[in-house]
């Protein structure tokens, strides 16, 4: 697979087979992201894999309170969309679609055969977000997907903890999670809204001169 080829097809994939990932896949995953971009080479990282089932159904728990409270207030205009929108309405279909997506990794995170948990350092380490994200490109070069989401640390962060025996958050401190496994749907460009919507010239609201009607790679 080429770059693009990842960049394009590289989405949140929630639903996943329970078929284990091999170590050496793993491993490559591991050494892909530990090679992003680190502010100052410091490479603040830390990584913690999770396939114990028993610790992954105590999460799922907190992992479905957290979505349950997350409809209910930030996705709360998404839901009402959801259920009183134009069923044929594009952006229904998709809220619809996004929505059954996240509720199956709500419902299914137990099944999930292998998570990844990131740390970095206290004040904020963006240097992790490459790597996840390069850790991404690389499962999906894999025909691994992925997913990343930072719900559990919203609410539940000590009790996350303490499932995974980690440390109080001082020296460390969780940032995000991604779930890996191999997909049960298809790879596919992902729909977005168009970059020339999305980008500015020289100064805040100056449209650019150029558009993109279709994705640039298919």
């Amino acid at each position: 697979m080429d770059i693009y080829g990842a960049l394009y097809t590289t989405r949140a994939m929630r639903r996943v087979k329970t078929d284990p990932i091999p170590e050496d896949v793993v491993k490559r995953l591991l050494d892909a992201a530990i090679r992003a971009p680190s502010g100052g080479n410091q490479q603040k990282w830390r990584f913690l894999l999770l396939a114990d089932p028993a610790k992954k159904a105590r999460l799922q728990t907190l992992y479905r309170e957290g979505l349950t409270e997350l409809n209910a207030t930030q996705y709360k205009s998404v839901m009402d969309l959801i259920r009183n929108g134009d069923p044929h309405d594009p952006a229904v279909i998709q809220a619809k679609k996004t929505n059954a997506s996240a509720e199956w990794l709500a419902d299914n995170l137990a099944r999930v055969p292998l998570i990844v948990f990131a740390w970095g350092k206290p004040n904020g380490e963006s240097s992790i977000y490459p790597a996840l994200w390069s850790l991404q490109l690389a499962a999906t070069a894999e025909g691994v997907g992925s997913a990343l989401t930072t719900l559990l640390f919203k609410k539940h962060t000590q009790q996350v903890l303490d499932i995974l025996g980690a440390p109080e958050p001082t020296e460390w401190v969780p940032m995000a999670m991604v779930t890996l496994g191999y997909p049960t749907g298809r790879w596919a460009v992902a729909q977005r809204q168009p970059a020339h919507e999305v980008t500015f010239q020289d100064s805040w609201g100056v449209p650019v001169s150029w558009r993109v009607e279709e994705p640039l790679w298919q």
